[in-house]
């Protein structure tokens, strides 16, 4: 009877939607970022972890976005930023293409230890601050 528990508990979490996401070569242990309601189908996680010289690294990855040409405004890319807070300047820290799948990823690192990390769809990949919404967002605190 025990066993079937068991056997049972981990048939659904194979089927579900977050396993599903972590069998695909994603993340585990990832945090789901928050969507707006622009772009709903969108999916975002984020993994942090501290480095051995004390920075955050971040490794996203995003699937299902739009095309950021058919988005109104139109837009090239979308960038992905990190500020201290949503009243402080934020920090390009890097575009994400889009491939056919609609995913996209990016890889980079912070010294920042509480932030916001957000996307947003810009007209460039190297703009210096943000003119886009906030399509995709997460706060990150290590105290």
């Amino acid at each position: 009877m025990r066993i079937s528990r068991i056997t049972l508990v981990t048939a659904a979490l194979a089927l579900s939607p977050v396993a599903a996401f972590a069998v695909t070569g994603i993340f585990d242990r990832a945090t789901v970022m928050n969507v707006s309601p622009d772009i709903p189908a969108a999916e975002g996680k984020v993994k942090f972890n501290k480095t051995d010289d004390g920075n955050i690294s971040i490794n996203l990855s995003i699937k299902y976005l739009a095309d950021p040409q058919k988005l109104q405004p139109p837009s090239a890319v979308y960038v992905v930023w990190v500020s201290k807070d949503k009243d402080s300047p934020a920090q390009n820290i890097g575009a994400i293409r889009i491939d056919k799948e609609r995913a996209g990823s990016l890889k980079s690192v912070t010294p920042l230890h509480t932030f916001q990390l957000f996307v947003t769809a810009e007209a460039a990949g190297q703009v210096q601050e943000p003119t886009g919404v906030r399509l995709l967002w997460i706060d990150y605190n290590t105290e």
